[in-house]
């Protein structure tokens, strides 16, 4: 594994906490329904909500969520987010992990939506659809990737500061620290 997705890997365990029944995340609408340690209501371990836990593992295997192992994580990692936005097929890999980071904060439709967006800011027309095929990696490999990742930036914060309303205005700051510790950690500037 390149030793950037590597240090990405780190960069998520570090952000991300344990198990986390938090009434204010949008995951807390599905939590997982086995108590653990005479508590309920947990709808995210280590930054792996039970959705997606039941997408790979499916709805019989919640002990294994409770206690997710370091595999069990890479796992949904690697299955629903990275390979979820094609990061495989992304030229620049500062580009293919900040597309990933999205995904993982706000769902692979939405971080698809967000390049295809940038990209357009950029100067190359593509349609808006959330859906990731070879004209959006066509389009993404064909710009300068620190440009890219520049528009790509503003963007990502514009929308933390949109949503950062009534009951996520709790997240925002912390979402803003960990756009600019990811910044600091891959974007060389």
């Amino acid at each position: 594994m390149d030793s950037k997705i590597n240090a990405f890997v780190h960069f998520i365990r570090k952000w991300e906490g344990g198990l986390s029944r938090h009434t204010s995340d949008s995951a807390s609408s599905y939590p997982c329904p086995t108590p653990f340690e005479g508590k309920s209501g947990y709808h995210t371990n280590a930054g792996i909500t039970y959705a997606a836990w039941v997408h790979s593992f499916g709805k019989d295997n919640d002990s294994r969520f409770l206690t997710m192992n370091s595999e069990d994580w890479f796992k949904v990692f690697k299955g629903s987010y990275w390979d979820g936005v094609k990061a495989d097929k992304i030229n620049d890999v500062t580009l293919a992990i900040f597309l990933t980071e999205i995904a993982w904060g706000s769902g692979t439709s939405q971080a698809i939506k967000t390049v295809q967006k940038c990209v357009n800011q950029c100067g190359v027309k593509i349609a808006i659809d959330g859906a990731i095929g070879m004209h959006t990696i066509t389009a993404i490999n064909s710009l300068n990737a620190r440009e890219l990742l520049a528009v790509m930036f503003v963007e990502r914060e514009r929308f933390f500061r949109a949503i950062a309303k009534g009951k996520n205005s709790v997240f925002l700051k912390g979402w803003l620290n960990r756009l600019n510790d990811f910044k600091a950690c891959f974007y060389d500037i």
